[in-house]
């Protein structure tokens, strides 16, 4: 028995060795914030950077500086230790951009191209955006025994763009979840006979869908679409097929047994998301903020 838990303890602490040993130390990170259409560099830039450790084997924390460029655009900062890091720039009059990387060397440089903003007074937001986005999910309730599932009870919450929020009564909603015969987050969405959707995958984009892909297309969509966990967001046609939106997958996913009240329980599966809309009819879907907290966008 001894022998036995002596092993156990240590394989227990040549993986903890291990998963710390992909730490570098002594961790220097710069680079430059651009202009980029100009080149021209930007001073005083605001500049978070985020250093990633391993705290445990199963455990990451980070820690952050927040910076400001010189009058070159240049900023660095240094790190004890981390495996990973992720920057984020903003300027007066410019969109946001990021970057996530994996550290090959404990010196890493990395630069961003600023996009100067563009007006778009008419285009209308699900939330105040990386705060308290809605949930496109499924609620599935047990039976009143609470022994098994009740999928033909089952409700999809769709979002509808012209209240800004989810409806169980998907007729008045632009896109939902298609309800399938099993736990777990639902592998299809669909939309509306005059709606439609439009994939655009993660490696299409270069820092973030709010402020990429700002044109939505007028011809491609289709009603249903089976997901390949592949995609950043969609396109959406809205049911009207007049308006357009775009939808963004956050990082949040629900999968929570709950209580109804009356003795039994129901499960609700789904993830949050961000969406963009424009009532006026054209496919600008240009997102204008530029007073963005890092933090929630990194």
């Amino acid at each position: 028995m001894r022998t036995a838990l002596h092993n156990i303890l240590l394989l227990l602490i040549v993986l903890t060795t291990l998963a710390c040993n992909d730490d570098k130390s002594n961790i220097v990170v710069t680079g430059q914030v651009i202009d980029e259409i100009t080149g021209k560099p930007i001073p005083n830039a605001e500049v978070l950077v985020r250093c990633w450790y391993h705290h445990n084997i199963d455990d990451n924390s980070f820690n952050e500086e927040t910076l400001t460029t010189d009058n070159y655009g240049w900023y660095e900062t240094r790190f004890s230790k981390g495996h990973k890091v992720d920057v984020a720039s903003v300027a007066d009059d410019y969109q946001p951009s990021r970057s996530h990387n994996e550290l090959k060397d404990n010196v890493v440089e990395v630069n961003l191209k600023l996009k100067k903003g563009k007006e778009n007074p008419t285009l209308i937001t699900s939330t105040v955006l990386y705060k308290d986005p809605p949930y496109l999910k499924v609620r599935i309730p047990a039976d009143k025994n609470g022994e098994e599932m009740d999928f033909e009870n089952a409700k999809s919450f769709g979002f509808d763009f012209k209240s800004l929020k989810t409806n169980s009564d998907t007729t008045q909603t632009d896109f939902w979840y298609r309800i399938e015969n099993k736990e777990g987050l639902p592998s299809t969405i669909v939309t509306s006979n005059k709606g439609g959707l439009i994939p655009i995958f993660d490696d299409e984009i270069k820092s973030s869908l709010v402020y990429e892909k700002t044109t939505a297309p007028i011809k491609g969509y289709v009603t249903t679409y089976k997901l390949t966990g592949k995609e950043e967001g969609f396109f959406i046609r809205c049911r009207d097929g007049k308006t357009y939106g775009k939808m963004i997958f956050g990082e949040a996913e629900v999968d929570v047994s709950t209580p109804d009240g009356l003795g039994s329980f129901y499960k609700e599966f789904g993830k949050n998301i961000i969406c963009l809309y424009q009532p006026n009819g054209t496919t600008d879907l240009s997102y204008p903020q530029t007073d963005i907290d890092l933090k929630d966008f990194l």
